[in-house]
């Protein structure tokens, strides 16, 4: 599974990467909205993990353009914020399918991955 972290924090993205490579995923890091955008046309990845306080974007006009892109039109996203639990109903109208509260429980982040990840399988195995 190749997830797309799109993390304007070097911290957030150290942590986060770290952590997803060591239960087996398979992480591209991108700095900013612009980042994502190249990695996104050059790669397809399977699971999206966007900050929705980007320095040079929102994170919700993020996922709107990522939609329009050969391949992510129903690819799952996840929304991370440190604004607080507020934020998960916004998020969800935006068109993420997950919201996660910073600072990030990482039980609960491999919880959602895992969830997508085997959504993926059942979705494979289906066809």
């Amino acid at each position: 599974m190749l997830i797309l972290l799109v993390e304007d924090n070097p911290l957030m993205q150290q942590v986060l990467h770290h952590f997803l490579s060591s239960q087996g995923y398979t992480i591209i890091v991108a700095n900013s909205a612009q980042d994502a955008l190249g990695l996104a046309q050059s790669q397809l990845c399977d699971l999206l993990l966007i900050d929705l306080l980007l320095s040079d974007q929102d994170g919700t006009e993020l996922l709107y353009t990522l939609r329009t892109l050969p391949g992510y039109q129903n690819c799952p996203a996840v929304a991370m914020s440190g604004m607080g639990e507020e934020q998960r109903l916004w998020s969800q109208q935006a068109g993420f399918s997950d919201y996660l509260a910073k600072p990030i429980n990482l039980d609960e982040l491999l919880d959602v991955v895992q969830r997508h990840h085997n959504g993926d399988l059942e979705k494979m195995l289906q066809a």
